[in-house]
């Protein structure tokens, strides 16, 4: 199979981690080879140019922060000759970029460009640099490819990256991926993806170039085909015109104002002991129908707190299976209540292993109970069958190993059983950004196929499940968690699958629906399932 011809341009050959992480990637992965290294020398640059901590006066936040990160994020930002990662005897060529008089960016015509012509690539990658358009365009087949980890005005600026999304406190923050054009008019939005704001603006920074290496990657693998450029209103470019100005020294400040009253006001709760404890819920409503005020709580002791509830209706009895989590212990159980004459009745434990377990999703096959219960404390997906309804399981199989995933449901649908899951590929922070879908003929199998467009969702807004409902009548409404900025389950929404098979997939989006009916301070709920009449679900706010 001939290997797409991958070329990188960036602005000397000394990079940091995250560039040495796509060109490692490029060098593993089949059907790829790195053509050559593209070395740009800007000539026409703007005048006094000096570091970038300093101009801004954004120093002091990046030392302090700097001590938080993690040693993966460190990595991505320490800065090695890139020489060392592509292969040996990787052409290396020094591109000449000149300034229009528009500030644009264009390469300059001259041998290197010739040179550059003549390898013939596939895809040039422009990392870590503005926008590049002109001849540049056309020097590939695919294009050039630039990650946009900000939205800064005149640049895709990565020293910056996530600063304003902290520093206004925006739910989500977003990377994008754009073929550029000849002119900016010209440019195509090939992906555009989001992550739920980290509260550190180096964290944020890590997770965005962490999420554009893997957009890069994924468009990447789908080179058989042009990628399709995402559907966007016609107007929209690099720069628009919510484009932001590069943060000045009162903006550095203001920041670390605001991060000291963040973190005062964090230490004060804690002070004060005010909590926030999930409860879980029923009601009697309709399968699609949200949660009104009228349900029946169930409070957890002192100590622990209930949450991801799913019902299960057994002899026209509901049965509630829960994550019940110890403080003490640092880990969740799985219980299960009944309801009788309108009050819950606790029934006991029913699985308690070595790491924390939650989201116990029920389903039947084959006239056997079964529970997918979150088992990423062991970095596994298992399937437990019950021996003796509702108290007695056992381990049936172990569906997928060494996997950092959560929140997993299976199911039925169109001659395949399907497995739905939340996985983190990043640094095993965050599994509310990505949906992955796999499918085989059997809930138990050991082996599960990708789907073709894995990951299927890729927002925060609703990419989480929160629970799903499979009627009989082959409808199937995925429930989906919304998150906030320090607000873990902001809302939930319903959204109804349209599309399932293995190269497709799509859902009707539904509304999000916010916990307002709780009338509470920092009201939150994350969970919503639906069986046999009656629907559960969690909530929780400031106590």
């Amino acid at each position: 199979m001939d290997k797409a011809k991958v070329a990188l341009l960036v602005g000397a050959t000394n990079q940091p981690g995250w560039i040495h992480e796509i060109a490692d990637w490029l060098r593993r992965e089949d059907g790829f080879q790195i053509s050559a290294l593209l070395v740009a020398e800007t000539t026409g640059a703007r005048r006094g140019r000096v570091s970038p901590w300093s101009s801004v006066g954004l120093g002091s936040v990046a030392r302090l922060e700097n001590r938080i990160l993690n040693t993966r994020h460190r990595a991505q930002l320490a800065t090695r000759e890139l020489t060392e990662s592509v292969p040996a005897g990787t052409p290396l060529i020094r591109l000449t970029l000149q300034r229009d008089a528009n500030d644009e960016l264009a390469v300059c015509e001259n041998e290197a460009l010739t040179a550059a012509r003549d390898l013939d690539f596939d895809v040039i990658l422009v990392l870590g640099l503005p926008a590049v358009r002109g001849t540049l365009a056309g020097l590939a087949r695919r294009g050039a490819w630039l990650l946009a980890h900000s939205e800064l005005e005149g640049r895709a600026d990565v020293t910056h990256a996530g600063f304003w999304e902290v520093y206004q406190r925006a739910d989500h923050t977003t990377v994008k991926l754009w073929r550029l054009g000849a002119t900016e008019q010209g440019d195509a939005l090939l992906d555009s993806r989001s992550f739920n704001t980290e509260p550190f603006w180096l964290k944020n920074r890590a997770r965005a170039l962490s999420l554009g290496n893997f957009m890069l990657f994924d468009t990447l693998r789908a080179k058989k085909e042009e990628p399709k450029p995402s559907p966007v209103a016609g107007d929209l470019q690099i720069h628009t015109a919510m484009a932001r100005p590069l943060p000045a020294q009162w903006d550095g400040a203001a920041y670390l104002a605001r991060q000291a009253w963040m973190i005062s006001g964090l230490v004060l709760r804690r002070a004060m002991k005010r909590n926030v404890t999930w409860r879980i819920a029923m009601c009697p409503t309709e399968r699609e129908q949200m949660v009104t005020s009228a349900a029946a709580i169930l409070e957890p002791p002192k100590g622990r707190f209930f949450a991801d509830p799913f019902v299960h209706t057994q002899e026209g009895q509901p049965y509630v299976f829960f994550e019940d989590y110890y403080f003490r212990e640092r880990k969740g159980k799985i219980s299960v209540a009944t309801f009788v004459d309108g009050a819950f009745q606790f029934l006991g434990v029913v699985l308690d292993l070595p790491y924390h377990l939650s989201f116990p999703f029920i389903f039947q096959h084959d006239g056997t109970t079964y529970m997918v219960p979150e088992t990423c404390g062991n970095r596994t997906i298992e399937l437990w069958k019950c021996t003796e309804f509702p108290l007695k399981w056992e381990i049936h199989e172990v569906l997928m190993r060494n996997i950092s995933a959560v929140d997993t449901i299976v199911f039925p649908h169109g001659g395949y059983w399907w497995l739905l899951t939340n996985i983190d590929r990043a640094d095993g922070t965050s599994h509310c950004d990505e949906l992955f879908a796999f499918y085989a003929d059997r809930p138990d199998a050991t082996t599960w196929t990708p789907h073709a467009l894995n990951p299927i969702i890729r927002s925060p807004v609703k990419a989480r499940n929160a629970g799903i409902v499979v009627g009989g009548d082959g409808a199937v409404i995925r429930c989906a968690q919304t998150q906030g900025f320090l607000h873990y389950g902001k809302g939930v929404s319903l959204n109804r699958i349209e599309e399932l098979s293995p190269s497709s997939y799509s859902e009707a989006e539904g509304p999000v629906h916010y916990p307002s009916f709780l009338r509470k301070p920092f009201a939150s709920m994350h969970h919503w399932h639906h069986h046999g009449g009656h629907t559960v679900f969690d909530f929780a706010f400031m106590e």
